[in-house]
């Protein structure tokens, strides 16, 4: 049976199991299960909630009741035509909207927390479940998932073959799963701090059921990130004061410098990264260049580009974009360029293979930097501009250009030069010390 099929077994399993499983949440220690959510997620309300397999709303409705910004998804609308209500009764902000928990209508690192109530026993192709909730969660979010379990066991059940379809069961692989079975699942996809904890109380007294645990994962923080962050609020608040450092002086020679470097054909399609305010995004459009896309990490440096953009009355294009992480093809660009990159970067040679990747064959990388001559790139103020943005290093910093070079031959290109930009300096400085590090796929 195809995965699609199963997942339309088991909807409409809960489409009619709908009013007998509603009622069963009257077991419950409301307060109790309150007391927990907010012990787990923690006392901000500007985070964001996803409550997988939402069934009847039980977990959203009490955490939107809370605070928190939730959405429910689920496979079964009689389901949440129950969740729709009680929300309505609590007064509380949920919404709901019909999905699978195998293939999620959100975007990347979008949401702050996944939660769950006994909705991991009943997913089909678990790792591939378990990746998707992590491709929606924020870096540093984190996956609850509660199930009742058996102390020191894991996962059990009452009843065989509950959904009256074998085929529907073999795909029903955590089912009957031990702890370290559950934390390995998580751990393999790539969370951290990955544990189960007991969670008592939640079950008013009198029932006889299995106590509740949470099975818990985090989503790691790389370092790139974290200093992708910093770079972006960094050059987002220098935004407005950039241009008044940077303005280059006699536009014309340097169009005139930039056409010999790139080369007379106008049909040429370039990247500029880290366009920053757009100076030669926006003056290459000026040129004639007819396919010119600037990207950048700094919304606040992109809408200055914009408007200068509007200004000239040129067609470039804007883009919000990691020059280390291009959301882009292999082989699309002829050229890609940059200005006052190389000291920025905190992964000079990973940058640089990634520009390489998406450059056509026989493109060109032409990466422009203020160099002090026949010494290479000094930067006063690196140490300072490190803690700034939380990089660990920035190892072109202060850099001999022959390294330079010799990195872009590591990087496998071809016919690597440095050459220097005649006439090229900027409106505050009569310093021809401007150079092109040039290399070719």
């Amino acid at each position: 049976m195809e995965t699609t099929s199963v997942i339309k077994k088991i909807g409409d399993y809960w489409d009619e199991r709908s009013s007998a499983f509603d009622k069963e949440h009257d077991t419950e220690d409301i307060k109790a299960w309150i007391h927990s959510l907010e012990k787990l997620l923690g006392t901000d309300k500007n985070k964001s909630v996803l409550d997988l397999g939402t069934g009847t709303g039980f977990l959203a409705n009490m955490t939107a009741k809370l605070g928190y910004s939730t959405i429910g998804v689920d496979i079964s609308k009689e389901m949440m035509s129950y969740a729709v209500r009680h929300a309505k009764a609590m007064e509380a902000k949920a919404v709901y909207m019909e999905g699978s928990a195998l293939e999620l209508p959100f975007m990347n690192n979008t949401v702050d927390f996944i939660i769950n109530a006994r909705l991991i026993w009943t997913i089909v192709k678990p790792d591939v479940s378990i990746k998707e909730w992590i491709r929606v969660i924020k870096p540093g979010g984190k996956i609850f998932c509660f199930n009742r379990m058996k102390e020191g066991v894991g996962l059990t059940s009452k009843k065989v073959n509950i959904y009256e379809d074998e085929e529907v069961e073999k795909h029903l692989q955590v089912r009957g799963a031990r702890m370290d079975e559950l934390t390995d699942l998580l751990q393999r996809n790539g969370l951290v701090d990955v544990k189960i904890e007991k969670l008592p109380g939640l079950t008013r007294p009198g029932y006889d059921y299995e106590p509740w645990f949470v099975l818990m994962g985090t989503k790691p923080v790389s370092q790139r990130q974290i200093e992708e962050e910093g770079m972006a609020h960094f050059w987002d608040k220098s935004a407005a004061d950039y241009e008044a450092t940077h303005e280059v002086a006699d536009k014309e020679t340097w169009k005139k410098v930039l056409e010999e470097l790139i080369g007379e054909n106008k049909g040429l399609k370039i990247l500029d990264a880290a366009t920053g305010t757009g100076i030669l995004a926006n003056m290459l459009g000026n040129i004639g260049y007819e396919e010119v896309l600037g990207v950048d990490l700094s919304e606040g440096m992109i809408r200055i580009a914009l408007d200068h953009a509007k200004e000239e009355n040129v067609n470039v294009k804007f883009k919000y974009a990691n020059a280390l992480e291009l959301p882009f093809e292999d082989l699309s660009f002829d050229i890609v360029i940059s200005s006052r990159l190389l000291w920025t970067l905190t992964e000079s040679e990973a940058a640089v293979k990634e520009w390489r990747r998406v450059l056509k064959n026989g493109g060109q990388i032409i990466a422009i930097n203020e160099l002090e001559p026949d010494i290479g790139i000094r930067c006063k103020k690196i140490d300072e501009y490190r803690k700034d943005i939380n990089a660990q290093e920035l190892p072109y910093g202060n850099v001999d250009q022959k390294e330079i070079l010799d990195m872009f031959k590591a990087c496998d290109l071809k016919n690597v030069a440095l050459k220097h930009m005649p006439g090229c300096h900027l409106v505050n400085s009569d310093r021809e010390n401007w150079y092109a590090f040039t290399g070719m796929k």
